[in-house]
């Protein structure tokens, strides 16, 4: 009974950093949008940081389970949520669990679309640098003659400076 309510406090931490990620994700987008390099580090570093929390208490829920599970005498190192909940009577913190692990994926899901978004922004920043950089390299002169010749273009990488 202890570790479910334990399981149910991390839960709901989880929830509410899962929460902050969102809100980091939906300014990044703003940022991408803006183009400002300098606030864009600064929000990779505290996505980062959220990030990590997440990881932690991912951890703390992961032993929680395993530390339920030994308790009950149960062997086995993958439950879904729900096996674990059958497990338990208390049914006032079985439906807090369910409604807490749809708050979070829900959360998840949208992090998840907006990272997407966010992806796609920064591909057609990087394609319009890599046009604008070509246009500003010299073409290298043809090599060879007839119709087999083909024109060459630089890369910025292979320019010299």
């Amino acid at each position: 009974m202890e570790y479910l309510k334990m399981l149910k406090h991390t839960m709901e931490t989880l929830v509410d950093v899962h929460k902050r990620l969102l809100d980091l994700v939906r300014e990044k987008q703003h940022i991408l949008i803006k183009g400002d390099t300098n606030d864009l580090q600064n929000m990779v570093n505290r996505e980062s940081l959220c990030v990590a929390e997440i990881q932690k208490l991912e951890k703390k829920r992961n032993l929680l389970v395993q530390e339920f599970l030994e308790q009950k005498g149960i062997k086995g190192s993958s439950f879904s949520l729900e096996e674990i909940m059958k497990m338990e009577d208390d049914s006032d913190t079985n439906a807090t669990i369910k409604i807490i692990a749809k708050q979070l994926r829900v959360l998840i899901q949208e992090i998840t679309q907006i990272n997407e978004s966010n992806q796609q922004l920064i591909h057609t920043s990087l394609s319009y640098v890599q046009y604008s950089m070509g246009m500003l390299v010299l073409k290298e002169p043809a090599i060879g003659y007839g119709p087999n010749a083909v024109n060459r273009y630089s890369n910025l990488l292979d320019a010299k400076v």
